[in-house]
């Protein structure tokens, strides 16, 4: 951009080599406030090039601009190429240095401000809200697109409570940076408290801008973090609201927005929701359903359904794994995707999970009264894993139910003994002097490395059914499931492929040399009835 005869003189008689060296960062505007002078240090400081900033509306680069009309000092927001927002406060100086042009001379003062959050150095929620604020007014008047999307990471307080704070730290520190990579001129990430932020995408043509935005965030996240020596994954589960189809004002923007990263969270995480005006909102629903899963404790509405698992060599039934749903009084069977997450949030995940060890146990010693000797598989959740008297509970249970302890396996995940090697071999060994099998459950879908399945005293891989799923067309698949049958018999384990549907997925798994397995082709989950009736009726998987 040329500048101008008035401009460059004015520059020049400044003494350009004292303006040049100056520490703070200076810009110069015309009078349509445009950028027509930028020192090195807010160059460097932006990092954008002088000739990206030359000619460019002022507006493109900062924030809470407010009018430059008048002279109002006052708080500034640099967003500097990388995204990330700057605070500052801002001196305005008007002049005209010839030929009564008009420039407007900003000087940018370093500052402590409120609306940037500490640890990431994003715009906090106070600063969000009055910047959603504007951006709603802007795009009242023009007519344009506005997507909120709310970001909460999955299991980060496993994480936190596991690893420590300075890890979790860590993490959001490194997240901030990814999603400040995905963050355009015109977009603005922020931190809105724990490890929940929201990003916010202006000036959109129409939903086809929205849904690639929200993969290009999910996408974010599939490399690794490093946390120190540790390597592990995390997901984002996210939630997207409109302006103006799914609320005109901040707050029922940001609580539809909450509200469909909940359903996210409930349908597996790692996953994508807009907003559903017709379902309540998300910190209602779930006041909602804490309470009724309270009354399912108190009122025995929980249940265990069972699905069986067949051993290929002995062509018999070994085994069954508990599956916990809830009996809802209104709402019918409810599976656990929709209520184990608000268990885990409330805290209710130990009570319920004391009462899927309680009658699984009782489910033993019932079916040994008729005959049928049927090892029971439970699952437990991570916080059930960190409990100190674990291993004094499962004793509990077993004298009091008198079963034979071999016929309980308690499956846990690599996810939940990769974060604290130390504590995980220490009940790991415990529950083993039991007697009860264990097993890993979903392998091949942690994230930690192999050698821990030397470390700890495990009976049972678990193949996750996302290998399965597509064995039969799919070489990768193949291999992989072939390399991890081979190695749990290396390290003397039993093989359990899951999810198996179909004959073809049958005969690769059988020619892989898994020894048992799971899935629709021989049964769906089955309740108590069903599943005893399954036993007895049972002719052989050939």
């Amino acid at each position: 951009m040329r500048r101008g005869i008035g401009i460059d003189r004015f520059i020049t008689n400044m003494n350009t080599s004292l303006i040049q060296q100056f520490q703070t960062s200076i810009v110069i505007l015309t009078s349509d406030y445009e950028i027509a002078f930028a020192n090195p240090a807010f160059i460097e400081e932006s990092g954008y090039r002088e000739e990206e900033l030359l000619g460019k509306k002022v507006n493109d680069f900062f924030m809470e601009l407010g009018s430059i009309s008048e002279n109002r000092n006052g708080e500034i927001f640099i967003k500097t190429k990388s995204g990330e927002v700057t605070p500052k406060w801002m001196e305005i100086n008007h002049f005209s240095p010839a030929n009564d042009n008009h420039y407007i001379g900003l000087i940018l003062l370093d500052v402590q401000m409120s609306g940037v959050d500490p640890l990431t150095k994003l715009p906090n929620r106070y600063f969000f809200y009055r910047y959603l604020n504007k951006a709603i007014k802007k795009a009242g008047v023009e007519k344009t697109l506005l997507a909120l999307f709310y970001i909460d990471l999955d299991r980060f307080k496993f994480i936190n409570d596991t690893l420590g704070h300075s890890y979790g730290d860590l993490l959001l520190k490194q997240a901030s940076e990814r999603l400040k990579r995905c963050v355009g001129t015109k977009n603005l990430v922020a931190r809105m408290g724990g490890d929940e932020f929201i990003y916010l995408a202006e000036d959109l043509r129409d939903e086809t801008d929205v849904d690639d935005l929200a993969q290009e965030i999910l996408n974010s996240f599939s490399a690794p973090f490093q946390l120190k020596e540790i390597e592990i994954y995390i997901s984002p589960s996210i939630g997207i609201s409109m302006y103006p189809y799914d609320g005109d004002e901040i707050e029922s923007l940001i609580s539809n927005a909450d509200s469909a990263m909940y359903r996210a969270k409930r349908s597996g995480r790692n996953k994508i929701e807009k907003a559903q005006l017709d379902v309540s909102a998300g910190a209602f629903e779930k006041l909602m359903v804490e309470n009724d899963l309270r009354n399912a404790l108190v009122k025995n509405e929980l249940l265990l359904y069972f699905q069986p698992q067949i051993d290929l060599s002995k062509n018999e039934i070994v085994g069954m794994e508990a599956l916990l749903r809830w009996n809802h009084p209104e709402l019918g069977i409810v599976p656990p995707a929709e209520f184990i997450p608000i268990a885990e949030e409330s805290g209710l995940i130990i009570p319920i999970g004391d009462w899927v060890m309680r009658a699984a146990c009782l489910k033993i010693k019932a079916w040994m009264k008729e005959g049928q000797r049927i090892r029971i598989s439970i699952n437990l959740s991570a916080k059930q894993f960190l409990q100190n008297d674990l291993a004094e509970k499962f004793q509990q249970l077993i004298d009091e139910t008198q079963i034979p302890p071999e016929l309980l396996e308690i499956e846990i995940t690599e996810s939940m003994i990769m974060y604290n090697m130390g504590s995980a071999t220490d009940v790991l060994n415990r529950l083993k002097k039991l007697g009860v099998y264990i097993a890993i459950d979903d392998f091949g879908k942690g994230y930690s490395s192999l050698s821990y399945l030397q470390k700890f005293p495990l009976d049972t891989l678990k193949i996750d059914r996302s290998f399965i799923f597509d064995i039969d067309s799919n070489p990768s698949s193949k291999a992989l499931t072939q390399a991890i049958s081979n190695l749990g018999h290396a390290l003397d384990m039993k093989v359990i492929a899951e999810g198996v549907e179909t004959s073809d997925q049958l005969a690769h798994v059988e020619k892989l040399q898994c020894d048992v397995v799971q899935g629709y082709y021989f049964s769906i989950p089955l309740t108590e009835d069903e599943a005893i009736q399954f036993l007895i009726n049972f002719k052989g998987a050939k």
